[in-house]
């Protein structure tokens, strides 16, 4: 019997879960890693270091920002060109496909409170920005990132004191927070 024959319609959707999963879970250590470069960077550079979230089509394009004159990374000074871009733009669905910032339904933030789908994703106050500072701190909050078939749901939590991250996974079934 060949391994086509094995495979059977009940087996491939358990396949696509899991594969959605490992996928979903992998971009999510990406992105910890990501806040982990940028917080090296920081130290090394002795300046700020931000991610900035930007709205764009159906995702977030994400820019790796330093500040060039000593106080802080500002919005009017991204968009004149004082602060810079450090790293190349990115997009997460571009990397892991199917996978994007958002909440899959009944979710909920860290904290327990209701989302819905469409509310924000990017949860480091009004601007959507994550700035880790030389000292090594850096903007409280977290990301929350969804497979495409609304079965994986995960946040990285960045801690503002320490500027270190830590990573958990929300099960649908029984609509907790666990460790990944």
């Amino acid at each position: 019997m060949t391994l086509i024959g094995l495979v059977t319609a009940a087996t491939l959707p358990r396949i696509r879960t899991a594969l959605d999963g490992a996928n979903t879970r992998g971009a999510a250590f990406y992105v910890s890693s990501r806040f982990t470069l940028a917080r090296t960077l920081a130290a090394q550079r002795n300046a700020n270091v931000a991610f900035r979230f930007e709205p764009e089509d159906d995702g977030f394009r994400v820019r790796t920002l330093m500040d060039t004159n000593g106080n802080g990374v500002l919005v009017a000074e991204v968009r004149s060109g004082v602060d810079v871009s450090i790293l190349p733009d990115e997009r997460l669905d571009h990397r892991f496909s199917g996978v994007q910032y958002g909440f899959v339904p009944g979710g909920r933030l860290i904290d327990g409170t209701s989302v819905s789908p469409g509310d924000d994703p990017i949860r480091f106050g009004r601007s959507d920005m994550l700035t880790f500072s030389p000292s090594g701190t850096a903007t409280a909050g977290s990301v929350y990132i969804r497979s495409r078939r609304d079965e994986w749901q995960f946040a990285v939590i960045v801690l503002g004191a320490t500027g270190r991250t830590r990573i958990a996974r929300f099960d649908v079934r029984t609509r907790q927070w666990i460790d990944p």
